[in-house]
């Protein structure tokens, strides 16, 4: 088999493996593709169908955007029909202070459910590909990868069996816990990764759209609910998606973890002052969704020439949903490997390395600003909104060599991650709120643990001290008589 003759196996069919599975079958090479994946063929379902499997709302940007329309024809037939547009945006700091602000044409966003945008790429491979070309194994778990001899076992839902795939590269873009990734771990010394949680518990409701709220409308809001801040994102067919979550050290209040319905709405009803809703339907909808984590990885490098592999997607970088930038870096992922393969005319042993000098960073950075352009301390949080809606208004009036742009704002404008990462570092931003998330996360593991024992509040240490003193004395003074 020539060099421009390859087998390549991806596993998962997430945006990443589904959009580079697209881009691979389009180039003039001639590849062999095999999709794997352990769920349901997204591509196959109707909109009743994919309802069922309903996720959450993703924000795409500029960078998920275009890598979409590389394809000729994807956003437009397949993808635009199933979200809705972002127009405006309102970031709240607890029920009083709120900053709003139009959506420019340059900070393009548009927000769909993750399953969704799944669905439309998995529907158009179906069109456009097939046998021998393209292999489908929907419902087939990847169990590991042998290094030594080029095969991916798998086994099928409903078989008990395993069997081998053969391959010339492997592609992980299986998640979090990436079957991939474990072969990276078994056969480099040097590969250093980490998988770590994002300090939260949050659900995710989908909702009416209540008439005080447009259409199109984004909205973070700080403090909605006591230690309760919330993503709102629109969907189609007037529906909100209200996505909430609070920080594991200070737990939001006890009505929120009831399982009656009642006792959520009435809570809501009473609490929640942003806009009117359907109180009755968000205790509904509250109390039929479970509390779920996330979960973030990092890696100091993508690529394996010894298993012929790369990392895309939630297996190189997973990240916390802060700034909605996963999703865009996952596609792009697959863009690049693409523009890599134009760049080095399909030869593989030039392509894998450079997609981790070229990705590595970008993945590194994702992680880092999603976590800590955010901080865990509420006052801190406060202070990081004001400053950066007072820089994006100076920057608006004064020359940009006097107040430049906010550097997260340039992502959603085609800026790189990794740019925008040099520029807090630059600012002291991100040092300062790594520092206190780092601090708080390693407080509460110490107190939940039991490393570090719960001790009475300053004042009363203060008062202890004072009470310990005066009895010190009165002793020694009786000692003294």
């Amino acid at each position: 088999m020539g060099e421009s003759n390859k087998r390549i196996v991806i596993i998962g069919a997430g945006p990443a493996g589904l959009l580079a599975a697209i881009l691979l079958l389009r180039r003039s090479a001639h590849y062999y593709v095999t999709l794997v994946d352990p769920g349901v063929d997204y591509g196959k379902l109707d909109e009743e169908g994919l309802r069922r499997f309903r996720s959450w709302m993703i924000g795409l940007s500029y960078h998920g955007l275009e890598a979409i329309k590389t394809v000729p024809g994807l956003f437009e037939d397949y993808v635009s029909k199933l979200g809705v547009d972002i127009t405006s945006a309102i970031f709240g700091l607890g029920s009083r202070v709120r900053f709003s602000y139009n959506i420019r044409h340059e900070d393009q966003a548009f927000t769909v459910d993750r399953n969704y945008i799944c669905g439309a790429l998995a529907r158009y491979l179906n069109e456009h590909h097939g046998k021998p070309e393209f292999v489908v194994q929907y419902e087939t778990t990847a169990l590991y990868v042998d290094a030594e001899t080029k095969q991916v076992f798998v086994r099928k839902s409903d078989e008990q069996d395993m069997k081998p795939i053969p391959y010339d590269i492997v592609l992980g873009c299986d998640g979090i816990r990436s079957v991939v990734r474990n072969a990276f771990i078994t056969n480099h010394r040097d590969f250093e990764f980490d998988i770590t949680g994002d300090f939260g518990r949050g659900k995710s409701v989908h909702i009416t759209l209540p008439k005080s709220v447009p259409e199109g409308r984004f909205m973070f809001l700080a403090e909605c609910l006591s230690n309760i801040s919330a993503f709102i994102l629109p969907e189609r067919g007037g529906m909100l998606n209200f996505a909430c979550r609070y920080v594991l050290n200070t737990p939001c209040d006890e009505e929120l973890f009831s399982k009656d319905a009642q006792v959520v709405s009435d809570y809501f009803r009473k609490n929640f002052t942003v806009f009117d809703m359907d109180f009755d339907e968000m205790g509904r909808e509250w109390v039929a969704q479970g509390w779920s984590t996330g979960q973030m990885v990092h890696a100091n490098f993508y690529h394996s020439k010894k298993i012929q592999a790369l990392l895309l997607g939630d297996a190189a970088h997973a990240t916390c949903p802060n700034i909605g930038q996963g999703l865009n870096t996952a596609l792009e992922d697959a863009v690049v490997l693409d523009r890599l393969l134009n760049e080095h005319a399909d030869n593989w042993e030039a392509v894998l390395p450079a997609f981790s000098q070229e990705r590595v960073k970008e993945g590194n950075a994702l992680t880092e600003l999603s976590f800590h352009s955010f901080s865990l301390s509420t006052p801190m949080q406060i202070s990081i909104l004001i400053r950066q809606n007072c820089r994006r208004l100076f920057n608006r009036f004064m020359p940009v060599w006097l107040v430049e742009p906010e550097p997260m704002l340039q992502i959603s404008r085609g800026g790189k991650l990794s740019t925008a990462y040099d520029k807090m570092i630059q600012l002291g931003y991100l040092q300062k709120s790594r520092r206190i998330n780092s601090d708080i996360i390693r407080t509460h593991f110490e107190r939940t643990t039991g490393m570090v024992q719960e001790r009475p509040s300053s004042r009363l240490r203060k008062l202890g001290s004072i009470i310990a003193i005066g009895v010190a004395v009165s002793a020694l003074h009786c000692a003294k008589k």
